[in-house]
């Protein structure tokens, strides 16, 4: 074996090995990029499962809906209470606290 087919030879086991390597990642259910910054640096990032992460972020934001949706009550029943000013300050005041 001379030089050149020895070369050859490394490119295509090295070529088999990604394919296949990427082929594992993809059965595993783990995502996987690649960045390269301005330098030509390459960085590997593996992600988990992206349905746990996005489950968290759902449940998270419907929390926060619910929190809002309290507070527009809230402010409803101030808004369409007939009082007089002091009243309503107090009671700003007191849901602060």
């Amino acid at each position: 074996m001379n030089f050149w087919e020895a070369i050859v030879l490394i490119v295509i086991v090295t070529s088999v090995a990604k394919v296949f390597q990427a082929g594992l990642y993809s059965r595993s259910g783990r995502a996987r990029r690649v960045t390269i910054d301005d330098k030509g640096k390459q960085t590997i990032i593996e992600h988990a499962d992206r349905d746990a992460e996005t489950e968290i972020q759902n449940q998270r934001l419907k929390s926060e809906v619910a929190e809002l949706r309290e507070r527009i009550k809230v402010l409803e029943r101030i808004a369409t209470e007939d009082r007089k000013a002091r009243d309503l300050a107090d009671e700003i005041e007191s849901l602060r606290r």
